[in-house]
């Protein structure tokens, strides 16, 4: 029995001392094994530590570097010091948080950034940047004000929807819907026809509009070499002004004499010592010249009479010209129709347009003429002839008025000799116009419908297509596509002045 009770003694013991060796290897390991090296202290300061203890391990990137040494109350903050292993090295711009590991887990800190373009910190140097991260109870707290956020919403739904009447509302709601459906249904249902009728329609113009393209091929090749022709006399006419002043720089003819010749070198100067003496006159006031320049009254009366010319000019320099000449090839007719327009624009929704029109294909005008005659009182004979006379290559003109709003244009007046109104819409910063126009209203016969598009391509031409009296029963309702070039105020400048005129997009 002594021998048993001896032998449960000493396997206490052992387990004892086990126990006790077990607690400070765990001690050692859990709290200073990774210090044994030394440690340098760090201060930082935090709005609120909840949850934060005394030996929290601090982590940079994952990775255990310290201990929170201390936590004190110093000005209403908390202030941490940390006990940082000597092997790592923090920078002045580190940013300190406190995390929380897990859902429900333990407090650390966690050192984030620090570059080298910024000093190391030393013992006792101080984290300046710290921030805490939103832990469970901010969060809690958020998902809270959330819940109260829907709840509101939910009540204010209630009060609206809620009785007798917010029922008969959403079911007056629900029954309008319902009917707009069955509306919708219907109309859809009635108009089947017509919409298989449009979209046949849309691919039979496709089709004409394919046909029209390629047996035409051969006229819009024409045409390009035409403006291919045009280009080519332009440079030989830019090429005759380049010889001209080469002969003047060599002082040939008139103008090369007054430039190169010194005799004539002499008379300018004798003009200009003439122009000197004659200055000379005016600025000491004689003559009627030198009384203008040296009277004030008269000045003054100058003065206003020029304000008054500046202000008129002033008010030209608003205006905005542009001419515009276009080539039409009329496909049916095998006919091509010019134009020469020039638009006026006092301001920017305010335009006039002038022009003339050449028209080879001509016009058809019925004429009736009715005669009575009577044979000695007798009864009277009436007699009715009606007669068609077609006149061609007729010069017609345009003289309209429009205004304008944003990408849309109104315009009417006089289109080629007939009264008549039109309708432009502007795309992509106008480098896109598409117009409708209608004139000639006739009694006997439709009015003069034609629908186009114009896409200007380069800075001074342009592209144009569409239908020409589409809406003729006499057979002239024919396709048409040509080619355009149009000069404004600045390229009437270039051309006025012999510069070449830019082209660009």
């Amino acid at each position: 029995m002594t021998g048993k009770s001896g032998a449960e003694v000493k396997v206490g013991v052992f387990v004892f001392v086990a126990i006790l060796v077990l607690a400070f290897m765990s001690f050692q390991v859990g709290e200073q094994s990774m210090l044994r090296g030394g440690s340098y202290d760090l201060d930082v300061y935090f709005d609120s530590v909840t949850g934060l203890k005394e030996g929290a391990p601090v982590e940079i990137a994952g990775i255990e570097v310290g201990r929170v040494q201390r936590i004190a109350l110093e000005n209403g903050r908390a202030r941490l010091t940390l006990a940082v292993d000597d092997k790592v090295k923090l920078h002045a711009d580190v940013v300190a948080h406190i995390m929380t590991r897990g859902v429900l887990g333990d407090k650390y800190v966690s050192l984030e950034g620090g570059t080298e373009a910024y000093p190391v910190l030393a013992e006792g140097g101080m984290i300046q940047r710290s921030d805490r991260t939103a832990d469970l109870e901010v969060l809690m707290n958020k998902v809270g004000k959330i819940a109260d956020d829907i709840s509101s919403v939910t009540s204010s739904v209630s009060g609206v929807l809620g009785g007798e009447k917010g029922k008969q509302d959403l079911q007056m709601t629900f029954e309008s819907m319902r009917d707009l459906t069955v509306t919708l249904n219907q109309m859809v249902q009635r108009n089947v026809e017509s919409i298989d009728m449009i979209v046949e329609n849309m691919r039979e113009f496709s089709k004409d509009l394919r046909d029209v393209s390629t047996d035409n091929k051969r006229s819009v090749n024409t045409i390009i070499k035409n403006f291919e022709v045009a280009s080519a006399d332009m440079r030989q006419t830019l090429g005759q002004m380049n010889s001209v002043l080469g002969k003047i720089d060599r002082g040939q003819g008139a103008a090369g004499r007054l430039v190169n010749d010194e005799e004539m070198g002499d008379n300018l100067h004798s003009t200009v010592a003439s122009l000197e003496s004659v200055a000379r006159k005016i600025d000491e006031g004689k003559g009627s010249l030198g009384k203008l320049v040296n009277d004030d009254t008269t000045a003054r009366e100058l003065d206003k009479a020029l304000e008054g010319i500046n202000t008129f000019l002033g008010k030209q320099e608003q205006f905005k010209t542009s001419v515009d000449f276009s080539a039409e090839y009329l496909a049916d007719s095998d006919n091509v129709k010019t134009y020469l327009n020039m638009l006026i624009e006092p301001s920017s929704s305010h335009f006039y347009m002038i022009g003339v029109v050449s028209d080879p294909g001509g016009r058809t005008r019925k004429t009736e003429t009715i005669t009575e005659t009577s044979i000695n009182g007798g009864p009277t004979t009436v007699e009715v002839e009606n007669e068609e006379k077609t006149e061609k290559d007729r010069i017609l003109f345009n003289a309209q008025i429009g205004k304008r709003w944003g990408d849309l244009a109104l315009r009417g007046g006089l289109m080629e000799s007939t009264g008549g109104v039109g309708l432009d819409y502007y795309l992509w910063d106008d480098r896109i116009k598409a117009y409708f126009e209608a004139f000639d209203f006739d009694d006997d016969d439709p009015p003069h419908l034609k629908a186009g598009a114009k896409i200007y391509f380069l800075k001074n031409f342009y592209a144009t297509a569409g239908w020409d009296d589409f809406a003729s029963d006499s057979g002239n309702s024919s396709f048409f596509a040509g080619l355009g070039l149009y000069f404004t105020d600045d390229d009437l400048k270039y051309l006025i002045s012999g510069s070449s005129i830019p082209i660009d997009n």
